[in-house]
């Protein structure tokens, strides 16, 4: 094992630093060019089209001469930066190797620690006997970071069990639909969602019994009209038969029933006090029948 590192002994410190001094003419130059460029002036050129191709040429080439110089004085300048910064490129490369190497010693010891930390909170679970949902399904990664006290992750479960139990008992309060709410509670976990199921189920039960209703009180009339049709086609069938009769009995001479005698078994569906209105009205007609 390696000795431990001194504060310091890594450290960067500057043992001599000066400020970089130039000295050269760009002053001097300055002031040439500032004084020669008044000569370039495009009204000192009117007319002369080849003098100023050829000034033109001649700065440009000033220019380039400049930037050159420039560009190799910057580069002899930085050089010694240029060098100190690989070097100390070239050191934090190697510490990083370095660590990199360490890095899987303590990756095994950090997954060793939270393998011991996970079969804690599993023996945990266990003992609680909680068995509606898995220890799976409400697991926390956080819990197994070393800043996170397994006492606290011992909190955690006890509330998160009894927000379970709490949620169910709000499902059970709701009154319908228990049985079918409690499974979907338990595979979501989600009261909120579990509740706005609840409701929606409630609304479309409503939906289908007020349909149920309409849908019965309609046919419920439809059967009136046809009953009322038929009973019409029927008493219009009678009138036929009865003028048929009546004529024939005048062309033989005999004497004809206008309004015979009839049976019909017939059954009555409907409110108990309409029916015995029914029944007065056919006993005051001299209508007879028998209560099945």
């Amino acid at each position: 094992m390696a000795r431990n590192i001194e504060a310091g002994e890594l450290s960067l410190v500057v043992v001599e630093k000066k400020a970089g001094f130039l000295t050269t003419n760009i002053e001097a130059l300055e002031n040439f060019v500032m004084e020669r460029l008044e000569e370039y002036k495009p009204e000192n050129y009117q007319g002369d089209a080849d003098a100023a191709k050829k000034d033109r040429a001649e700065l440009n080439t000033a220019k380039k001469q400049i930037a050159d110089e420039r560009i190799r004085i910057m580069k002899e300048l930085m050089k010694p930066f240029d060098e100190f910064i690989e070097r100390c490129k070239g050191l934090e490369k190697n510490i990083d190797g370095a660590s990199k190497a360490l890095d899987e010693i303590v990756k095994i010891r950090e997954q060793a620690e939270k393998e011991v930390k996970r079969a804690i909170i599993d023996e945990y679970w266990r003992i609680k006997e909680f068995e509606l949902v898995t220890l799976d399904r409400v697991f926390d990664q956080k819990w197994l970071n070393k800043t996170v006290k397994i006492a606290d992750v011992k909190k955690e479960i006890d509330s998160i069990i009894e927000k379970i139990i709490a949620d169910l008992k709000t499902i059970e309060a709701f009154g319908v639909d228990v049985d079918t709410l409690k499974p979907l509670y338990l595979e979501t976990l989600d009261l909120g969602v579990t509740i706005a199921r609840g409701n929606a189920m409630k609304a479309n039960r409503e939906r289908l019994e007020k349909e149920k209703a309409e849908r019965a009180e309609r046919e419920k009339k439809e059967a009136l009209q046809e009953a009322q049709k038929e009973l019409i086609q029927e008493e219009e069938k009678a009138q036929h038969e009865s003028l048929a009769e009546t004529l024939a009995s005048q062309a033989t001479g005999t004497e004809s029933e206008s309004d015979p005698i009839e049976s019909f078994r017939i059954e009555f569906t409907g409110k108990r006090s309409a029916l015995f209105r029914l029944r007065q009205y056919m006993l005051s007609e001299g209508i007879t029948y028998i209560k099945l």
